[in-house]
């Protein structure tokens, strides 16, 4: 089977706040943001496979079913017994910016192993997606690194998504050290105004997108929250206004802007993209993270 994207990295149950009588109480939503780039190609009509490792549980299989009622293909996904599917306990500020603290002590996807990797799947996708969350562990490190070698061998493209949790990660060189290691290998890169300034140093998004340019790069978005994008390719920089919402959570929003922007890179084919045509990929990504925004 063919797909159009295949994500590789954690799955998570999300724990997200809601109000209730009884004082807090917390809904588990299955996360972890390459399923949920996952889920949303799928959604938007493209076909896509999930690469990553579970537990051997009742959260394991919550988040497998979550993928696979979206239409993503889970074969992929180890299912460990004896390790857990990590969590992440959400909080939600009155803007709808979230915070997250991730326990993922003997987690499953940690373990994720280059002998567990299905690389026919990798072989088979047109874009491998990939985050830095599992280049934080060796095992893991290992695994992302072999996927990312099979899809480049097979001459398929590495889409890259830094999407950094600093709190996660007790060193912050490494962790940006991981981050231009994507950037490094990206042929499609999306990252936040912070973590590309993070990522360079460079405050002026141009000019820090420019130090990150490398041969195979082949066009990089930079958002910017409500504020919209700024996409670039070689021959184009364009300016994408946001959308006004009330905001109510942001969690996904990225990933959303994210899977939407790669369904739209798809589906345009591999030919020369003009400005027009980028902005309107552009527009479609950013309405996508504007509705998860107003969605809880």
């Amino acid at each position: 089977m063919q797909f159009d994207v295949a994500a590789f990295g954690e799955l998570v149950i999300d724990l997200v706040p809601v109000a209730s009588p009884q004082g807090l109480v917390f809904d588990a939503k299955p996360g972890g943001a390459p399923g949920n780039v996952a889920a949303g190609v799928a959604r938007l009509g493209l076909a896509a496979a999930m690469l990553s490792k579970v537990g051997d549980e009742a959260l394991g299989a919550a988040v497998l079913e979550a993928l696979a009622a979206c239409g993503v293909d889970t074969r992929a996904v180890v299912r460990a017994r004896g390790e857990k599917t990590p969590l992440a306990v959400v909080s939600v500020a009155a803007d709808g910016e979230r915070d997250f603290t991730l326990y993922r002590e003997n987690c499953a996807d940690a373990t994720y192993a280059p002998h567990e990797v299905s690389l026919d799947v990798v072989r088979a996708a047109r874009v491998l997606h990939v985050g830095t969350l599992s280049l934080a562990a060796s095992t893991s490190a290992a695994a992302h690194r072999a996927a990312m070698r099979c899809a480049l061998d097979t001459g398929n493209r590495i889409s890259a998504d830094p999407n950094f949790r600093p709190a996660f990660w007790r060193d912050r060189d490494a962790m940006r050290h991981a981050g231009r290691e994507l950037a490094a290998a990206a042929h499609i890169l999306k990252v936040t105004e912070e973590e590309l300034a993070f990522l360079t140093g460079i405050t002026e998004i141009p000019a820090a997108v420019r130090s990150l340019s490398q041969s195979t790069l082949l066009v990089a978005a930079v958002t910017k929250g409500p504020a919209g994008a700024a996409l670039f390719t070689e021959e184009c920089r364009i300016s994408v206004p946001g959308f006004t919402v009330r905001a109510v959570d942001t969690v996904g929003c990225g990933d959303a802007f994210m899977a939407a922007f790669l369904a739209g890179l798809l589906e345009a084919g591999s030919g020369e993209m003009g400005d027009s045509a980028l902005e309107t990929i552009g527009v479609r990504a950013c309405a996508a993270g504007a509705i998860i925004a107003m969605s809880s």
